[in-house]
């Protein structure tokens, strides 16, 4: 999967690090569990047309985020920049997509 993260000379420590790491894995887990839920709420509430495109949607931010996630996991030892602001402009995508589910 993921090569073993070392930590640098300026990082943080190794059991820091390592829960870390864990968190995101914790992170990857919900965006999964959420991206099934949103698939089976469309499939089972939506009209076909609007379910297909929000399963499509669904679909391709949970693996947006899951590359996202991947990449943090390997630069754990680097500073944030800009992943975890595109992480967290994912999940608003799910809340507005759930909430258009739940609406419609």
């Amino acid at each position: 999967m993921t090569s073993p993260v070392r930590p640098s000379e300026d990082g943080p420590p190794g059991a820091q690090l390592e829960r870390t790491m864990l968190s995101w894995r914790r992170t990857s887990v919900s965006f999964t569990a959420v991206a099934l839920l949103l698939a089976r709420l469309a499939a089972v509430e939506a009209p076909r047309p609007v379910a297909l495109v929000a399963v499509a949607a669904v679909g391709l931010t949970w693996a947006a985020a899951i590359h996202l996630i991947r990449m943090r996991i390997v630069g754990l030892t680097r500073p944030v920049r800009r992943t975890l602001p595109l992480v967290v402009t994912l999940i608003l995508l799910y809340s507005v997509t759930g909430t258009l589910l739940l609406v419609s």
